[in-house]
């Protein structure tokens, strides 16, 4: 069933894209020009020409591929385009350097669905430092990108020049336009003169490809509801949390897991909120707002971390007493899935109050049970601080935490 849904997808895309009524999409294509500041005249072109013979059933199917893995965060996206007040087609710019990606890394260290440059991403608003990388959120780095199109829009003079520009830099196109003596689209990409890189060259009409084909297959995918079955739209609410919050304290206030709420969260380097602000945002599902206001207690004393490197003879349980803090928030923080640790390796500790523990001596008659009662802590708390095993008999003289 889902081989022939494909076979029909590229089918009544190709059907689309050659029997359409030719003023529609003459109109279309000539409107995508406009708002691109690209003359009537580059459709007689042979670079335009080529880009349309171009469209194939495979670059069909990758681009409804690219769609459907990046269809939760395109309402998110268009909304901030409009917002931004840049072109609508710039959504393929995106597509185009990502595949709609946060974690995507270039060879050249770009990062991000934008693939934003560390010194171009800081200038235009995003932070970047030990803790958090906000170019991977998707949001906000569509808000910057919008500024610096808009920015290399005034300094360039048309859309299609910072289109070029984001791609290879002010620089390069500055390099560009002076050696060929135009700012000509015809001119600038000639293959031979080589003005721009191949990559620029190709970024334009790749946009242009794209957008013909969404607009070509738009009416399919609006109704191909069994394709998008099962993919949730983006819907967050940006909420503030103290800074060194876990997601964990987080995701149980509102019952998700924390593997999700990173996921949600992939400007975020660890399972916390930088510790050097006071607060920090990060973001939730919309329909767990009500949640999170009633059950989410803020931590209201100060959060902060160090670094921890693994020595020979270390097992968690050891550091964790060393540090006087659970073995187990040691495991959160580190986003460690077993006890074990490397020699070299580097933790992250938590060092707050809430985390600190107290190490108490064994004594006669002591159970975990009686402890709980001692301390006031749960029995279960107990034993997780300790690894111990729920019935574990507790040796007379032996040092345990009590969290």
């Amino acid at each position: 069933m889902k081989a022939i849904l494909k076979l029909f997808l590229i089918f009544s895309c190709m059907v689309s894209l050659y029997a359409a009524p030719a003023e529609e999409s003459e109109a279309f294509q000539i409107k995508t020009l406009k708002d691109l500041d690209i003359g009537k005249s580059f459709m007689k072109s042979s670079y335009y020409k080529e880009m349309k013979k171009s469209i194939k059933s495979s670059q069909i199917e990758a681009f409804t591929k690219i769609y459907k893995e990046g269809y939760r965060y395109i309402p998110t996206l268009v909304s901030n385009i409009k917002k931004a007040g840049i072109p609508e087609h710039f959504l393929y710019l995106a597509m185009t350097e990502s595949g709609f990606s946060n974690h995507v890394v270039s060879n050249a260290n770009a990062v991000g669905m934008w693939q934003f440059m560390e010194k171009t991403a800081k200038i235009h608003g995003l932070k970047i430092n030990k803790y958090v990388d906000e170019r991977r959120d998707p949001i906000a780095a569509t808000r910057a990108a919008g500024k610096y199109l808009k920015g290399l829009k005034n300094k360039f003079g048309k859309w299609y020049l910072a289109v070029m520009a984001y791609n290879c830099g002010e620089g390069r196109l500055n390099k560009a336009i002076r050696q060929a003596k135009s700012s000509d689209i015809e001119v600038l990409l000639d293959p031979k003169k080589a003005y721009l890189p191949a990559e620029t060259r190709k970024f334009v009409m790749k946009i242009l490809r794209a957008s013909f084909i969404a607009k070509d297959s738009e009416f399919l995918m609006s109704r191909d509801t069994k394709r998008l079955q099962g993919i949730s739209k983006l819907k967050f609410a940006k909420v503030n949390v103290p800074g060194g919050t876990n997601l964990k304290e987080v995701a149980d206030s509102i019952g998700l897991s924390v593997k999700k709420l990173k996921s949600d969260n992939a400007h975020l380097k660890y399972v916390f909120t930088p510790p050097t602000y006071k607060k920090y945002y990060i973001y939730i599902p919309e329909n767990k707002q009500v949640l999170f206001n009633e059950n989410f207690k803020p931590f209201t004393g100060k959060n902060y971390f160090k670094t921890y490197t693994v020595k020979k003879g270390d097992t968690l349980l050891a550091i964790a007493k060393k540090e006087g803090i659970s073995h187990r928030a040691i495991k959160d923080y580190n986003e460690l899935k077993t006890n074990l640790v490397a020699v070299d390796q580097k933790l992250i500790i938590p060092v707050s109050s809430k985390n600190k523990l107290k190490t108490y001596t064994i004594q006669n008659g002591d159970t975990i049970a009686v402890l709980s009662k001692k301390f006031d802590v749960p029995a279960k708390d107990i034993a997780a601080a300790n690894s111990f095993a729920k019935n574990e008999v507790l040796k007379v003289g032996a040092d345990i935490v009590i969290p």
